[in-house]
């Protein structure tokens, strides 16, 4: 049977707070992105997947079942929260059996499920140690190693590279795009624009607890990239004879010697004011978004 999450206008309620309206999704195998802003509901349609609430309207069946009911299809799912969600006062590796245990795995099954991810995080040496001494990131590292416990068809991360450094956040998205083959499911949130263009996927925006559109990684640039502002970060000045030739220039006399910002149409633009500055001997080091921000987000 094929991986297949299907949601049917899904609408969950705390007390007035409408968190969720009318969601409605079929996700199948592969890699799948929720992006919007904060209070947008993206942790709570995680948790209404993951069977964690009740409906106040609508389904969630995932591959077939309801969640909320069926424990069945729970050992074939996990969920990395907001929250590390792993106990302070215990140490790694018992937490990695207790967690483990409650999907009946045995000691060395669980050790042999998540050796290789924690071997590539260079986690492996915190076994022993109690997970209130870890930094930040090094938790997150341990809970999402956690979550792949069960080895689960269905895997959902609640913005799982926070707090982490660029190379584990890399790292991180090349072991989701890896799980995510095979027919298995892989659906995680953000609100990071320069998260999702690391991935080929689908993208789900959802603003205001509704999704405003599904379209996909690659399209979304077009859509809020169009008539935006950047600036072009270089690791040292450019020549000032030639700040007034760089294609898309929005303001000459504003221009700092290290960043250049530019006005674009599209993201195409972008390679052409690069290309522009690399082949008059500028050292370019970065792109920044200053406009949309997520926030203003809106589609539809």
């Amino acid at each position: 049977m094929e991986n297949e999450i299907k949601i049917d206008n899904l609408s969950k309620n705390f007390g007035n707070l409408h968190a969720l309206h009318d969601i409605s999704l079929d996700l199948k195998g592969g890699m799948h992105i929720v992006l919007g802003p904060n209070g947008a509901g993206k942790s709570t349609l995680l948790k209404c997947i993951d069977g964690h609430y009740k409906l106040d309207r609508g389904y969630v069946r995932v591959n077939g079942l309801d969640p909320y009911t069926n424990d069945k299809i729970r050992d074939k799912m996990s969920i990395l929260s907001d929250n590390y969600s792993l106990y302070d006062e215990l140490t790694v590796i018992d937490n990695l059996k207790f967690f483990g245990r409650l999907y009946g795995l045995k000691d060395k099954e669980i050790l042999e499920n998540v050796s290789e991810f924690l071997n590539e995080f260079d986690a492996a040496r915190y076994l022993k140690s109690k997970v209130s001494t870890l930094s930040r990131g090094t938790k997150q590292k341990i809970a999402f190693c956690r979550a792949l416990i069960n080895k689960p068809e269905i895997l959902l991360l609640d913005e799982p590279t926070a707090f982490l450094d660029s190379r584990s956040s890399q790292l991180m998205h090349d072991i989701m795009q890896e799980y995510s083959k095979n027919g298995r499911i892989v659906l995680f949130v953000t609100q990071k624009l320069d998260e999702i263009s690391r991935f080929n996927s689908e993208l789900i925006i959802l603003r205001a607890g509704t999704v405003s559109d599904v379209t996909t990684t690659s399209n979304i640039y077009s859509t809020i990239l169009k008539d935006t502002i950047i600036n072009i970060r270089l690791a040292s000045g450019f020549d000032p004879n030639k700040v007034k030739g760089i294609p898309n220039l929005y303001n000459a006399n504003n221009a700092s010697p290290n960043f250049i910002k530019v006005k674009i149409k599209n993201y195409k633009d972008i390679n052409d004011t690069v290309a522009y500055l690399i082949e008059n001997g500028g050292y370019v080091i970065g792109v920044d978004y200053i406009e949309p921000l997520i926030e203003s987000l809106s589609f539809g």
